[in-house]
C-alpha cells in the first residue's frame, strides 16, 4: 500500500471493502508468503542492483541497447522504494519482474546483433483493440485470435517471449514455458483464488500487451499493478514512441521465432499512447469497444484492490477507487482528444452489441479491415463463445460506496466520454 495513504476507518468500509483491505489468505498463500521473508530481506531494488542480476542471469551479453532505460528505471526505483510499501512475497514478486525483463533486454538486444534479419520483418496492418478496461477488450481479443489467419500472443509468451537457451534452437512440444505458465497460474489461483471471477488468465489465449510494452517501459503495467505516483507522473510526460517502435521490434521477433504476420492486439492503455501508436504501426485498423464508464471504474477498482493482496499486507480500496477513477479519466480524455479526424481505420462496438451478437462484432471489424471471415474462423470463433459464458466462474459483485466512490461524481467526470460516443446508461448504476 502507499506509505504515506493509511486504510480509512473500519466504520466507514463495507464489508466487501473490508475483506479486501483485510484479506484471509489460503493456507497456500500463507505459506508462499512466509517462504518469500527470508528471500526478499537481501534484495536491493536499485538501477544498479536489478542491472547486475539481469548481467547474471543473461549470462553473457551486457548491451542493453539505446531505447529508454536509466531515466524510468531511476525514477522507477526510487517510487517503488519511497511510496510503497510491499510484504515479502510482493518484493520478490517485484525483484524479479524488474531482473526478469532487463535479462530479457540484453537477450533481445543479443539476438537483433546476430540475426539482424529479424528487424526487416513486416507487421503490416494490424488489428488493435484499444477499449476501455472491462469494457470487453479481453473478450473481443481472444474472440479475434481464434482465426488461424491470426497471429496473437500467447500470455505465455508474452511473460516469456524468447525461448530458454538459444532462441534459436528447436523448441520441445509442450514448449516449457507454457508448462511454465500452466504452473505459476495454478500458485496464482491459491493466492488470489477469486481472480477468475474478475478476470481469467489462461496460459494459452492472448493477454494485454502491457507485458510486452514493458520492456523500454512504455507500458502501464506498474501503474496498475502497484500504484506509483511519482513513476505515474513522469510516463504520463514521457514521448513514448521510442518504446512502442522497441514493441514493434519485439512484435518482429516474436514472427520470427513462431511464424504469423496479421497481428490481432490489445491493450486499454493505448487510448492515451494514439500518437506513438499510430507512428509506429500507420496502417493499423483501430477497434473501440465502449461500456458505460461508471461500473467499468467500479469493476476496474475491484479487480485491483483484490489483486493487491498479491504485494501489500492490506490493499486501500478507497485509495485504489480514487486512482482507478483518475486513470480511466486520462485514458478516456486522451483517446477523445487525440483521434484523429479521419475516422475511417477506426471501429466502434458498443458492449451491449458484443455481448448480444458477437460475430456480428466481428463481421463489422472485418469488413472495415478487408478481410474475410472464413467458415474455419467462424467455427472456432463460435467455439470460443459456446464455452465462454458470461459468468462462467461466477459472479462478480462490487458496488461504489465500496471504493469511496460516489457514481454522480463518476457520471459528471466521465460525461463527457459517454456523450461523445452515445453509450446508454447501465442502470444498475443510474445514480
Amino acid at each position: 500500500m502507499l506509505k504515506s495513504t493509511p486504510l480509512p476507518p473500519d466504520s466507514v468500509l463495507t464489508a466487501r471493502a473490508r475483506a479486501l483491505a483485510y484479506p484471509e489468505h489460503t493456507a497456500a498463500g500463507l505459506a508462499a508468503l512466509s517462504r518469500a521473508i527470508p528471500l526478499a530481506e537481501a534484495l536491493a531494488i536499485t538501477p544498479e542492483a536489478l542491472k547486475a542480476e539481469a548481467i547474471r542471469r543473461a549470462g553473457g551479453p551486457v548491451d542493453f541497447g539505446s531505447a529508454p532505460l536509466d531515466e524510468p528505471l531511476a525514477v522507477l526505483c526510487r517510487s517503488l522504494n519511497d511510496e510503497i510499501q510491499f510484504h515479502a512475497l510482493g518484493r520478490l514478486q517485484l525483484f524479479n519482474q524488474l531482473a526478469g525483463l532487463l535479462t530479457l533486454r540484453l537477450r533481445f538486444e543479443d539476438l537483433w546483433r546476430r540475426h539482424p534479419e529479424i528487424l526487416d520483418q513486416p507487421v503490416e496492418r494490424p488489428i488493435i483493440v484499444i477499449g476501455l478496461p472491462r469494457s470487453g477488450t479481453t473478450i473481443l481479443h481472444r474472440l479475434l485470435s481464434r482465426d488461424p489467419a491470426k497471429r496473437s500472443s500467447p500470455f505465455w509468451e508474452q511473460v516469456a517471449p524468447l525461448p530458454d537457451g538459444d532462441p534459436t534452437a528447436p523448441q520441445p512440444d509442450p514448449d516449457p514455458r507454457l508448462v511454465r505458465m500452466r504452473q505459476s497460474l495454478d500458485m496464482l489461483d491459491t493466492v488470489v483464488p477469486d481472480l477468475k471471477l474478475m478476470h481469467e488468465l489462461t496460459a494459452d489465449q492472448p493477454d494485454e500487451d502491457i507485458s510486452l510494452l514493458i520492456f523500454a517501459f512504455a507500458s502501464l503495467q506498474f501503474e496498475w499493478s502497484y500504484r506509483v505516483p511519482s513513476y505515474s507522473r513522469w510516463h504520463q510526460a514521457f514521448d513514448h514512441t521510442e518504446g512502442y517502435r522497441y514493441f514493434r521490434r519485439v512484435l518482429q521477433t516474436l514472427q520470427w521465432l513462431r511464424g504469423g504476420e496479421r497481428w490481432v492486439l490489445k491493450a486499454p492503455q493505448h487510448l492515451e499512447q494514439l500518437g506513438p501508436l499510430l507512428t509506429v504501426f500507420p496502417d493499423a485498423i483501430l477497434v473501440q469497444t465502449h461500456r458505460d464508464p461508471v461500473p467499468a471504474v467500479i469493476s476496474l477498482a475491484s479487480l485491483t484492490t483484490y489483486g493487491g493482496r498479491r504485494y501489500y499486507d492490506h490493499p486501500n480500496p478507497h485509495a485504489v477507487g480514487a486512482d482507478m477513477a483518475s486513470i480511466v479519466e486520462r485514458l478516456l480524455r486522451k483517446g477523445v482528444e487525440d483521434r484523429p479526424k479521419d475516422e475511417g481505420r477506426f471501429v466502434d462496438i458498443q458492449f451491449t452489441d458484443l455481448i448480444a451478437d458477437p460475430l456480428g462484432c466481428v463481421r463489422r471489424i472485418y469488413a472495415v479491415a478487408g478481410d474475410v471471415l472464413s467458415p474455419e474462423a467462424e467455427t472456432a470463433m463460435q467455439a470460443w463463445i459456446d464455452d465462454n459464458r458470461q459468468g462462467k466462474h461466477g459472479g462478480h459483485d462490487y458496488a461504489a460506496e465500496d471504493f469511496g466512490l460516489d457514481v454522480g461524481d463518476l457520471r459528471r467526470r466521465l460525461g463527457f466520454y459517454q456523450d461523445r460516443f452515445s453509450i446508454p446508461v447501465d442502470r444498475r448504476f443510474a445514480g
